[in-house]
């Protein structure tokens, strides 16, 4: 055992306390604690559905301001959904969190069980858990300690081992604590307004090839250069229009991309993450560098290019239709004959599966 970890433990002890081993039966009021990156708010779905199926009487989840608005169209049968915003976890202070554990049990009483979603062996994240003292916990972080579930042993053993795709974590999770399976994927539910508002500017275009540039880092973020070349090699291999998916730090490049280059197109509405996984949604493809653009196609289930900057099995591709780039290092490093080659092969398995 490191010096760390011995430390981190008896940091952490101080934070921990006798929970309860409750049956899922038995369980009704339900808290997820997600304050995190859109990624990781998508991937959690798994747990939302199998506790919807159950059911329970009422979840509660705990989003960023970042993540919400992958939770702003969902709705439950039979379960009631509360959705509190926070700040995103690593900017939060001890203040706040605590603060927010507090109302929840003073507004709704004491959670039956806390999903601590994630995934993360800090001291933010037992502050939550000790704040709130709900009667059980779940993670999968592999910690040891009496608030947390023994039933949590084999998803810990699939996330810090195998580095299993997260979906599917939550997902072997909630099976084996007694709750219905269901389906590892990504979710991100879309507003009727978002999807009307998208179809009135991309219905003339026909078939798009929706294409994202930049990532949440500057590494994973391609240069105008780059993508101006990006753009010329799509353009060479199918006569598709291309719809620039961005968030507000791309709109400079994005008007500059559809100003120099032909049947290149941005929405006029202002960036949205909702009207983005609108456009990723109607695309007939999806080239990206971010994770959580990616995420969006494996929700839709858009064939998509991904771009990765170094590979990280927990967030791979989870549609039918999907190809693979590892740059291995700062993604305008990418090899363009690469590019062209995967671009051409996903485009034949695309036309392939119209056939059919």
């Amino acid at each position: 055992m490191s010096l760390i970890t011995m430390f981190r433990n008896i940091i952490f002890n101080f934070y921990d306390y006798n929970a309860k081993n409750i049956h899922a039966n038995d369980i009704k009021f339900v808290v997820i604690h997600i304050p995190d990156q859109v990624g990781d708010a998508m991937a959690i779905y798994p747990l939302i559905r199998a506790l919807e199926q159950q059911p329970i009487t009422h979840l509660l989840i705990v989003s960023s301001t970042l993540n919400n608005p992958v939770f702003e169209a969902l709705t439950l049968n039979n379960t009631t959904l509360t959705v509190v915003t926070m700040t995103m976890q690593d900017h939060a202070t001890i203040a706040e969190i605590k603060k927010i554990a507090k109302t929840i049990i003073e507004q709704y009483g004491t959670p039956d069980l806390c999903i601590e979603a994630m995934r993360k062996k800090n001291l933010k994240t037992m502050v939550f858990i000790h704040t709130l003292r709900a009667e059980m916990n779940f993670q999968v972080v592999g910690l040891s300690m009496k608030c947390y579930s023994p039933l949590c042993k084999i998803a810990s053993r699939m996330d810090q081992h195998l580095r299993a795709p997260v979906p599917m974590t939550w997902a072997t999770l909630m099976r084996d604590a007694g709750f219905p399976a269901v389906a590892a994927k990504y979710e991100f539910p879309l507003s009727a307004e978002a999807i009307t508002e998208v179809r009135r500017e991309t219905c003339a275009l026909g078939p798009y090839i929706a294409i994202n540039l930049e990532g949440s880092i500057a590494a994973r973020t391609f240069t105008y250069s780059v993508a101006q070349n990006l753009i010329a090699i799509i353009q060479r291999e199918c006569d598709m229009p291309i719809v620039v998916v961005h968030g507000p730090k791309g709109i400079e490049s994005a008007v500059k991309l559809t100003e120099s280059c032909s049947r290149v197109f941005r929405l006029s509405l202002s960036p949205s993450l909702m009207r983005s996984a609108a456009l990723i949604n109607d695309a007939a493809l999806a080239i990206t560098p971010d994770t959580s653009i990616l995420h969006m196609a494996s929700a839709y289930n858009t064939p998509a290019i991904a771009i990765y900057a170094d590979y990280k099995t927990r967030w791979p591709t989870m549609q039918d239709i999907a190809e693979n780039i590892v740059v291995g290092k700062d993604i305008d490093h990418i090899n363009m004959n690469e590019f062209e080659a995967t671009l051409r092969r996903i485009l034949m398995r695309i036309n392939g599966q119209q056939r059919q």
